[in-house]
């Protein structure tokens, strides 16, 4: 799971907002930024919860970012992207805390301007509003990725045709938008935000956001909003158009004559998928419609039920922290009776009574295997325990990741024994480590299998 800030917002904290298509390098710019793994490609999903929030400081100025999945995310559908985006917007408002930006992501290396990309456009202008497009900043990115001056004067191309169509960036740029390129670095990233937020600094009264102004100060349902209008209108632009292609599909179904079996299916399975697309959207229309107070409520009981995980889950991994601690302290303890033992009736070792070497197969033996390979040793007690917490809790991907630890310590070091690296003793030393760390002892009949 992505590391979600803990801190709680404040009016002299500032907020960026980052938004774009699914690939276009959101989840890199925020890493660099923070510092933190973003979850590249956003598979990260809580729920109903699309929205990643982390924080960093800059220049003393603490600093929240929120990443944001794409409208053509393929995990979560555009409306409850749309009711986190506005339900975080206007949480921001109710809270007094100043939005430094909306960075809209753009990837450079785009032939073309595609038709969702268009829309994405449409709706950020809706969630602004003529009188906050200067809040929304075009970052192009995936600079890096040019391999030759041709590449470059293409892109270079794009970036113009972006910022001077109206349909594109045009009109936002207009409107005092700004525009930057992302060169791939944290030095970079860190570039851009801190010049986004110094503009921001410099407004005395910052711009309120149109989502903002209709949800709370207006009050308004999701649907009768800028956005929420926007997104209605493709859903039924959409409906009209999937009836029209049911209503042509079935009359050719009708009217022909001698169609095959296999035809027949064809046609059967081309309806069931026109059926499939109509219930979706008319089900995403039926989403829009929720009041304000609605829309608040559901998404403040998904939060805490989110965040309230996250802390269990934290927990869990602090009481695993604690079990394999104590557990590493025990066999520190153990260690030290594997010391060979002498005899002190016979005096200290001399010519006459030189030392006994120890046995093969004694303490010495596992002493020896142990001090050759202590990490190893300690990743497979770690994977033992991670295993064993997953099954106390019943979390099968906290047993997963268990397994996988175990198996990266057997396969992935090398292992040190008297017969040399991965020795065919390698068996016989773990079994004698097994055997000196009780309470599960090992039964005469037990072997380890290569």
């Amino acid at each position: 799971m992505a590391r979600r800030t803990s801190h709680r917002m404040g009016p002299s904290d500032v907020v960026i907002l980052v938004m774009g298509m699914t690939g276009s390098g959101k989840s890199q710019f925020v890493s660099k930024l923070t510092g933190e793994n973003a979850g590249v490609g956003h598979t990260l999903t809580a729920g109903t919860v699309s929205l990643d929030l982390y924080s960093c400081v800059e220049n003393g100025q603490r600093i929240f970012v929120a990443d944001t999945p794409g409208f053509n995310d393929t995990q979560i559908s555009d409306v409850e992207i749309l009711k986190d985006i506005a339900f975080f917007l206007g949480q921001l408002h109710l809270r007094n805390v100043r939005l430094g930006s909306i960075l809209y992501l753009h990837s450079i290396t785009d032939n073309r301007v595609s038709g969702l990309a268009l829309r994405t456009f449409n709706m950020l202008r809706a969630l602004c509003g003529p009188q906050a497009l200067n809040c929304a900043a075009l970052v192009t990115t995936k600079w890096g990725a040019l391999r030759s001056p041709k590449d470059d004067l293409a892109a270079c191309d794009r970036e113009k045709e972006l910022m001077y169509t109206s349909n594109f960036w045009g009109s936002m740029r207009q409107h005092g938008s700004q525009s930057y390129r992302w060169l791939g670095s944290e030095a970079s990233a860190r570039s851009i935000v801190r010049e986004v937020i110094q503009t921001s600094c410099q407004r005395t009264f910052p711009p309120v956001l149109q989502i903002q102004r209709e949800l709370i100060d207006e009050k308004r349902p999701l649907d009768s909003t800028s956005a929420g209008r926007e997104m209605m209108a493709r859903y039924e632009d959409r409906c009209q158009k999937v009836k029209q292609e049911l209503d042509d599909l079935r009359s050719e179904l009708l009217s022909a004559s001698g169609l095959t079996r296999e035809e027949l299916n064809e046609g059967e399975a081309e309806v069931n998928r026109l059926m499939d697309e109509l219930s979706r959207s008319e089900t995403c229309q039926h989403g829009l419609r929720v009041s304000q107070r609605d829309l608040f409520d559901q998404k403040t009981g998904e939060y805490k039920q989110l965040y309230q995980g996250i802390w269990e889950e934290v927990e869990q991994e602090n009481q695993l922290i604690s079990e394999i601690g104590r557990r590493l302290s025990a066999f520190e303890q153990r260690l030290s009776y594997l010391e060979p033992k002498t005899d002190s009736t016979k005096g200290p070792a001399t010519a006459e009574n030189p030392p006994v070497p120890p046995r093969a197969g004694t303490w010495a033996t596992v002493r020896r295997f142990l001090k050759r390979n202590v990490l190893p040793l300690l990743g497979v007690l770690a994977g033992v325990g991670v295993v064993a917490a997953g099954a106390a809790v019943i979390n099968p991907p906290l047993i997963m990741a268990g397994a996988q630890l175990l198996a990266l310590s057997f396969a992935g070091v090398q292992w040190h024994t008297d017969q040399g690296v991965d020795g065919p003793d390698l068996i016989a030393g773990v079994e004698g480590v097994i055997r000196a760390c009780p309470p599960t002892p090992i039964t005469a009949g037990f072997r380890m299998h290569t």
